[in-house]
């Protein structure tokens, strides 16, 4: 258990990990009800483990699971949003083509939305029942990591109406990993992984009233998380690095949202994943995945993972804390709990979510 406080003058943060939860293989996206304070993890089962495709739900008081949510819908569930009144949540199957639609009533899935291709994660207009979906590939329309879109749905009617092309003059597919949405709904942005090599990836801004793209930013490395402060003035963008796991990234990009002038913040660790940022404005959350591979060829059982860890942003000065805090293999997301005091860390090879307090004195 880590037992680090993290103080200065202005950030007075408890950086201590509470506690360790076993969930299913390889957790991906999480998020919290503020009311009931249940967490959804989605498990997105990356190694196709028959049964395995489910979604972890639980208890945000005790951090125990209350049960673990299966349909014959779920394809490697990846990505998950809550309605705004929180009664539906929304599961991005990334191994096919539907979004799952659970009843959070009854924790069951109670419709489908299909016509997608490899979606990993969506956002919802503060505004209006339109979610952004990204599209990051999968087979049988496009392999994983060759999607080029961006889809626009109707959630009242849970049906597509628009669909966007990131990369519509022939370029490589933009590999769509990340997407944002501003406080006051204006603009979607979204990460695009591209190839993973340095310098390839990049950031596109599309406007929610025309549903087209407005510009470009380019020069990131491998991008794979995205948040934008309550603000709206900057946008943070991890840079994992290879999908190969070589070579990696070591930085955080801060867009301006202004000028679209890009400033860096090293990690301290290798391969930054999952970002979050808190509601008030204060610091960012960011994991470190730090799994490498074994040997020269390249392939799922050869990989290695070392110690997962967690660093703190101060986004009032865009600086990092000193402390590391260690959490479990190949921590890939992050969410902090509506009510600011928890962060949950889930650890795609570990199986498991950490929690961090990180409650303000």
């Amino acid at each position: 258990m880590n037992t680090n406080k993290i103080t200065q003058t202005e950030l007075k943060l408890d950086g201590s990990v509470i506690a360790t939860t076993n969930v299913g293989v390889s957790p991906a996206a999480m998020v919290m009800k503020s009311k009931s304070k249940h967490l959804y993890v989605a498990n997105s089962n990356n190694y196709s483990i028959k049964g395995s495709d489910s979604v972890t739900l639980i208890d945000g008081n005790t951090f125990m699971p209350l049960k673990t949510i299966t349909d014959s819908s779920f394809n490697q569930p990846f990505g998950l949003t809550l309605s705004k009144d929180e009664s539906k949540l929304y599961v991005a199957n990334s191994n096919g083509t539907t979004i799952s639609v659970i009843d959070t009533e009854t924790n069951e899935v109670n419709s489908i939305i299909d016509g997608f291709n490899g979606p990993s994660a969506m956002v919802i207009h503060p505004h209006k029942k339109i979610g952004y979906v990204i599209n990051y590939g999968a087979i049988p329309k496009r392999p994983s990591g060759k999607g080029n879109t961006v889809t626009v749905v109707n959630l009242e009617q849970e049906n597509i109406f628009k669909e966007i092309q990131l990369h519509p003059h022939g370029e490589s597919p933009a590999a769509p990993a990340a997407i944002a949405i501003t406080p006051d709904g204006e603009n979607v942005y979204v990460a695009n992984y591209v190839t993973g090599n340095p310098g390839t990836g990049t950031v596109t801004k599309i406007s929610t009233s025309t549903h087209t793209i407005i510009n470009e930013v380019k020069g990131f490395f491998g991008p794979f998380s995205i948040q934008i402060d309550t603000e709206g003035k900057n946008a943070y963008v991890t840079n994992f690095g290879s999908n190969n796991f070589e070579p990696y990234g070591t930085t955080v990009s801060v867009l301006n949202l202004e000028d679209n002038s890009v400033t860096e913040i090293p990690t301290g660790g290798i391969q930054p994943s999952g970002l979050a940022l808190s509601k008030d404005g204060r610091f960012g959350l960011v994991s470190n995945y730090n799994t490498l591979y074994s040997s020269n060829t390249p392939n799922l059982t050869g990989l290695t993972a070392g110690q997962g860890t967690v660093n703190i942003i101060d986004l009032q000065s865009n600086k990092l804390h000193p402390i590391t805090i260690n959490v479990g293999q190949a921590p890939g997301s992050i969410s902090i709990s509506p009510d600011g005091k928890y962060a949950f860390v889930s650890n795609y090879i570990g199986n498991t979510v950490s929690v961090i307090k990180i409650y303000q004195h």
